[in-house]
């Protein structure tokens, strides 16, 4: 007799989830409304959650920005990336393809709108956020000699212009390519008026 797998299960319980949560926000999604979009019993979504709130919480996680940029963890990034306009580049196209799955970018802006209500969702953004701007901070020092503080400005403007792109995308009248590219000029003059890059 075959049985099913608990891997399989769960992928179907948060495909289910993001699919619920991307359309109709945390709030207005319900355990049965999961439960029934993934043909599962009620019982089985507690085996692999507590509650809502814990599957919220792995999912806020799954869709924070840092998770978006693997070439963040790339221990050789100026031999794969000899200079620093390629590396942001890079960390750019990942990021923007990583939330070309719509309901990503939807799921993770329903999860700034929970910050303030629920504390673990912003102990995620909190902690997910300063990793994300302090790495790519200290990313940017090993091109550039600049103090920290403005490697850290350099990468918040970066990052803070991928998330409006997400935003406003379809009122910007750019080009995902044309906009990257100008965001990374504007990122590498940033750090110009401090140093030679």
């Amino acid at each position: 007799m075959a049985t099913k797998s608990p891997s399989k299960t769960r992928e179907k319980i948060v495909s289910a989830a993001m699919e619920l949560f991307a359309k109709k926000g945390f709030d207005k999604s319900t355990v049965d409304e999961i439960v029934a979009k993934a043909g599962v019993a009620k019982g089985t979504f507690y085996l692999y959650f507590k509650s809502k709130d814990d599957l919220i919480k792995e999912l806020a996680f799954e869709t924070m920005p840092i998770m978006a940029m693997p070439s963040l963890n790339d221990p050789y990034i100026t031999v794969s990336f000899p200079t620093l306009e390629s590396y942001l580049l890079q960390l750019g196209k990942e990021f923007l393809e990583f939330y070309s799955e719509n309901y990503r970018a939807q799921i993770f802006f329903h999860m700034l709108s929970l910050r303030e209500r629920m504390e673990s969702v912003n102990e995620i953004y909190t902690q997910s956020c300063s990793e994300l701007l302090r790495e790519g901070a200290r990313r940017i020092t090993a091109y550039v000699k600049v103090g920290f503080e403005d490697a850290l400005l350099a990468f918040q403007i970066f990052v803070a212009s991928l998330m409006h792109y997400l935003h406003a995308k379809d009122c910007l009248g750019f080009s995902q390519e044309y906009y990257l590219k100008r965001v990374v000029n504007a990122v590498l003059n940033h750090l110009r008026l401090s140093v030679s890059v």
